[in-house]
């Protein structure tokens, strides 16, 4: 496959045997206006059936999607894109780097860490912009009647399984998606189409990034992975710390939650892909720092929310919570932070 790499974007593709030239130029230029916005990204034409669905609703009857029962309202629209969203025939597929740099916060007095993904502007606003920037420059490309749709990292998509076939990177043993050139700290959005395109994938599909390779399943501190590939999001902080867990998983997280106040990175901060910085910070996002880095007062925890909005999905009363949860087992109030299985 040929490929080519244009400052920090990177240009796939090639064209099927059996796509229509015009469809084919079409899908070229989208995606060049698309990587004006994004570092990866690639098109996508009438995807078959996700050949991982079954997977999903085995995950789902085992129950280890814990409280988030919006994911088993209607599962079968994740099946395809026709059946998420009739009419629709491509999907461009962007990968945005995350921002954060996982600093230390002090709040309360009490040092605490936030996932990456969660420092800065709320990547689902970044997606939305710079989608709609793309689709006002490709408007003169698209059949009439053709109403794009955005959506960041949410919908009836499975979205690793579009990328994974979109060529933008392999599944990883810690179920996220491993991109060689950005790790995996970057979020995926997409942009529906009923124009039909030709596909231009990217040139990953045959990346294989874990071979026995198992830190992340190694340093979970929940043990939150049945094994390679199978998450148990009832275990997992992202999922405690975020959504509402029942009563015993609030306990786990009291004592295996370390110092994490909202979501987690041990799976990917551990995982060699995520080594290098320069690799995972290509143009398509500034680095973040945000300047308020101590929070003594509940107005400076107001504030900080405010500026970090992804955080905005717990409460203030629910943040305050964990801050006294972690302040708790750090002091020795409660017993926690037990050694890591081997």
């Amino acid at each position: 496959m040929k490929n080519k790499l244009d400052g920090d974007n990177l240009l796939t593709g090639e064209q099927a045997p059996d796509e229509p030239e015009e469809d084919l130029s079409r899908a070229r230029r989208i995606l060049g206006e698309t990587l004006v916005e994004f570092p990866c990204a690639a098109v996508l034409s009438d995807p078959p059936d996700r050949p991982d669905f079954p997977r999903l609703l085995e995950w789902l009857e085992r129950g280890d999607h814990g409280r988030m029962d919006w994911m088993k309202r209607r599962p079968e629209r994740r099946r395809s894109l026709g059946e998420g969203y009739p009419g629709y025939r491509s999907v461009v597929i962007a990968l945005l780097p995350v921002a954060g740099k996982g600093e230390p916060v002090h709040v309360f007095g009490t040092s605490v860490r936030i996932a990456r993904y969660a420092e800065g502007p709320d990547y689902h606003q970044v997606f939305l912009e710079r989608f709609r920037r793309v689709i006002e420059r490709i408007r003169p490309l698209l059949d009439s009647g053709d109403r794009p749709l955005v959506k960041p990292d949410h919908g009836a998509l499975l979205e690793k399984s579009l990328a994974m076939e979109a060529g933008l990177g392999t599944l990883g043993k810690n179920t996220l998606l491993i991109n060689p050139l950005l790790g995996s700290h970057f979020t995926i959005g997409s942009l529906l189409l009923k124009t039909p395109l030709a596909s231009v994938k990217g040139p990953f599909s045959g990346f294989s990034p874990c071979g026995n390779c198992t830190r992340c399943l190694d340093a979970c501190p929940t043990n939150a992975f049945r094994g390679p590939y199978r998450l148990d999001a009832r275990r997992c902080l992202s999922y405690l710390t975020i959504e509402e867990p029942e009563d015993d998983e609030r306990a786990l997280r009291r004592t295996s939650g370390e110092d994490w106040l909202f979501g987690c990175d041990v799976c990917q901060d551990t995982c060699p892909h995520n080594g290098s910085r320069s690799r995972r910070e290509m143009s398509g996002r500034e680095p973040f720092l945000s300047e308020k880095r101590v929070v003594n007062h509940p107005e400076d925890l107001i504030e900080w929310v405010r500026t970090n909005p992804s955080m905005g999905r717990v409460s203030l009363d629910t943040l305050r919570e964990r801050v006294q949860e972690i302040t708790s087992v750090k002091s020795g109030r409660i017993s926690g932070f037990p050694k890591r299985r081997d």
